[in-house]
């Protein structure tokens, strides 16, 4: 999937990205939250950014 909206945490869970980068999803959670793959970095991010 590709980012519409920038995100970024300081929690070591959660992956940051920026508007535009690419993230390989790994899975999804019905909360929202999904678990990704982006710049060779793992975490989760609120579905609603990408």
């Amino acid at each position: 999937v590709r980012a519409v909206y920038p995100y970024y945490s300081e929690e070591k869970s959660s992956l940051s990205f920026k508007k535009g980068d690419y993230i390989d999803v790994l899975a999804k959670l019905d909360s929202g939250w999904w678990d990704g793959v982006c710049n060779g970095e793992r975490g989760w991010f609120p579905s609603n950014y990408v």
